[in-house]
């Protein structure tokens, strides 16, 4: 996965488009976004972004998965 291309949305707002854009980047076929504090499946699924928010709202960490 070309995760370092989704990078440059790291520290966006996590707004529909900026996470499709954070999507095709990482060549994704889903992706999840995950709250602090969220509880979320430790399943591994191959071809899903994840994509972890600050308290903001903001991307703050982006992981695959």
């Amino acid at each position: 996965r070309a995760l370092g291309a989704a990078d440059k949305n790291s520290g966006k707002a996590a707004d529909t488009a900026t996470v499709e854009a954070a999507r095709k980047a990482a060549g994704a076929e889903r992706v999840r976004t995950i709250k602090p504090g969220q509880a979320v499946t430790m399943d591994y699924l191959e071809g899903r972004l994840n994509l972890y928010l600050d308290a903001s709202g903001n991307i703050a960490r982006i992981g695959c998965g």
